[in-house]
């Protein structure tokens, strides 16, 4: 039985392989609206070159430079964002807690008691 069941899935498997093969063709739209199929590049079609590396260089220089700004801006948003903030609470009168006049002060020393001795009474120096 499983030599049997073990031929029709072979006999199956193979067709389905055979029809999996990857093709591709390169295909060229032409004409108007891409209507017109070639397998060669269509006719009066431009061309683009490569820039070059001065130019990659350059637009580079240029998308750093960009970024730069754009993080420049975006703090001194945010910096105006908080200033804006601030001034509607104060507005309102939700202010934050006054500042500290002074610094704490240092905290108190405080005398321990003298341990208990056996006879249950303090323990004198001597």
């Amino acid at each position: 039985m499983k030599p049997l069941l073990l031929a029709l899935v072979l006999a199956l498997a193979l067709p389905v392989q055979a029809q999996t093969q990857v093709r591709s063709a390169q295909v060229y739209r032409c004409g108007p609206e891409g209507r017109d199929l070639r397998d060669s590049p269509c006719p009066g079609s431009v061309e683009f070159d490569q820039p070059s590396a001065a130019d990659s260089k350059a637009a580079r220089d240029r998308h750093l430079a960009d970024a730069k700004r754009a993080a420049a801006l975006a703090q001194a948003r945010r910096a105006s964002e908080a200033e804006a903030r601030h001034q509607r609470a104060q507005a309102v009168g939700l202010q934050g807690p006054p500042p500290a006049a002074q610094p704490a002060s240092a905290p108190k020393v405080v005398q321990l008691k003298p341990p208990m001795t056996a006879n249950g009474g303090a323990s004198q120096p001597r």
